[in-house]
């Protein structure tokens, strides 16, 4: 009895004298144009000058949330496999998750006609070979059975990181009967089958990331690609893609009641806000991108008050990325 107190007493020191943890997130970068080819090397090199910003800040890690092209970038091998060429910069892991224009948005006339399915397969096979991140100094990474290879999972001093692969363009699913946007949503039996099944995988690997929390656990970090509040906030656009997954998410972080930490692309803006009234232990971060080449600094300090800080770092585009919605005209910490 005596022993399993000291030990208890061990295990609460050590977790009440944790450090801080402090990574890098990042995405939707960078953005060439097809009408503008003579541009691309300078935004090539906005986006390696940001990863030289990075590396100085030393962080444990950076996590890289989708779209290493923009979406008029027609979706050949040599776009869709680009990032290999600054992903590389990184001397600390890097880990990534696909967005939507790698893959689901290459059928449209804009991204040259690319059967999604395919382009998706050579993600998985180029990006996701092995248990190991990205980056020169590569780490272990648990990921999750095939075909859904890109879901990760790792702990750094008590704290649970999962990468989830869910993109902008409702998750890749096709739209219900009236939902907006059906004209640049994928569509057909093909897709509906692939989103289906990746949204169940998506969902278990939700489910086994809370399951995995030991008393210890002292926070958890969930990123995504898509802005699956984009509807909440703006008023329109779809979210039958996503509505599935937050169902479970809310409840989940509600049980857990430390700090969970959501942080998704897709929007190019940099906000952060509580979305989930029945969860407000869950913050969401959306960080910058596209005009934006800027990465967010966070430092997790989940005994804090405040668990969050989020620090800029990179170009801010001139002018800036656009604010679709009144809603995202917030300051950074309302919307």
């Amino acid at each position: 009895m005596k022993i399993l107190i000291i030990f208890a007493f061990l295990l609460f020191s050590a977790s009440a004298m944790a450090e801080p943890i402090r990574f890098v997130a990042f995405g939707d970068m960078p953005y060439c144009q097809p009408g503008a080819p003579d541009r691309c090397p300078a935004e090539e090199g906005r986006v390696a000058r940001l990863m030289a910003q990075i590396n100085a800040a030393r962080p444990a890690f950076s996590i890289f949330v989708g779209d290493t092209k923009g979406g008029a970038e027609i979706c050949t091998d040599e776009k869709v496999l680009r990032a290999f060429s600054w992903m590389t910069l990184a001397d600390h892991p890097l880990i990534y998750t696909p967005g939507d224009n790698e893959w689901v948005d290459c059928w449209q006339d804009r991204g040259g006609r690319f059967d999604p399915q395919e382009r998706l397969a050579l993600l998985r096979t180029r990006f996701f070979p092995d248990a190991l991140s990205l980056g020169q100094r590569p780490m272990p990474l648990q990921r999750q059975a095939k075909p859904t290879v890109e879901n990760a999972r790792w702990s750094r001093d008590n704290v649970i990181f999962a990468t989830i692969h869910i993109p902008g363009s409702n998750n890749g699913r096709p739209a219900e009967p009236g939902e907006e946007a059906m004209e640049s949503l994928p569509h057909g039996a093909t897709a509906l089958a692939e989103f289906t099944a990746r949204d169940v995988a998506n969902r278990a690997w939700l489910a086994e990331t809370f399951a995995a929390v030991s008393p210890a656990t002292r926070a958890i970090v969930l990123a995504v690609q898509a802005d699956m509040f984009y509807r909440q906030t703006c008023g329109h656009g779809y979210g039958s893609g996503y509505r599935a997954f937050l169902a479970d998410l809310a409840p989940l972080a509600a049980r857990f009641g430390k700090p969970v930490l959501l942080i998704n692309g897709d929007t190019h803006l940099f906000r952060h806000s509580r979305p989930l009234a029945s969860a407000p232990n869950l913050m969401r971060l959306m960080v910058p991108g596209n005009r934006d080449v800027q990465a967010v600094v966070v430092t997790l300090d989940p005994e804090a008050a405040a668990p969050f800080d989020f620090e800029l770092l990179g170009e801010a585009g001139r002018p800036p990325s656009a604010v679709p919605c009144p809603g995202y005209a917030l300051p950074a910490g309302a919307g």
